[in-house]
């Protein structure tokens, strides 16, 4: 039997956050799953409050770090806007949605979700005030804008529809090319 690795707990624990909530994250409930015993499991983490700081690294790197990262291979400001919208409309955000979810109880998945937002709000704002030559201001109210309609959007619908997200994403677009520059 291959060993589990750290990464295969934490992808594990997103999977089955997505799946069906917190209580899924309960020490038992993983290994079972995992099909591996409490040893395996405390190998890696001390316990659970590790498990969950480790899991929400494990989520910022794969859904904010990571997207950096790909949108910057592109040549301009406009350019990694677009990209970005790509990816995040390609992107499965349920385990996203559950940890929203979950930090209205969890101390440590709040502070995590606070600080994945400010650093996606400060990404975005910076590419539109590149983008658009604005105050800095005005780019992080437009950002804030665009995040909140985002975030928004995931906790309201279970199932996004990928054409409507892009049709709301689309309108969005247009009023950013619209917007005069300074």
């Amino acid at each position: 039997m291959k060993r589990f690795s750290k990464s295969d707990w934490l992808d594990l624990g997103l999977k089955r956050l997505a799946k069906a909530g917190p209580d899924a994250l309960r020490i038992d409930v993983l290994c079972s799953k995992a099909k591996r015993s409490k040893g395996s499991f405390y190998h890696h983490f001390a316990g659970r409050d590790d498990f969950v700081q480790a899991l929400m690294a494990h989520w910022e790197q794969a859904l904010t770090h990571a997207i950096i990262e790909e949108t910057e291979k592109s040549k301009t400001a406009a350019a990694k806007l677009k990209t970005l919208a790509h990816i995040i409309s390609g992107t499965d955000m349920t385990a996203e949605r559950a940890l929203r979810r979950w930090a209205g109880t969890e101390k440590i998945v709040a502070e995590a979700i606070a600080k994945v937002d400010k650093r996606r709000i400060d990404y975005v704002a910076k590419l539109i005030s590149q983008a658009k030559k604005i105050p800095p201001q005005t780019a992080r109210d437009l950002a804030v804008m665009n995040y909140a309609s985002l975030v928004g959007f995931q906790m309201m619908f279970q199932n996004v529809n990928p054409a409507r997200y892009k049709r709301i994403d689309k309108i969005y677009e247009t009023l950013l090319q619209n917007w005069p520059d300074r």
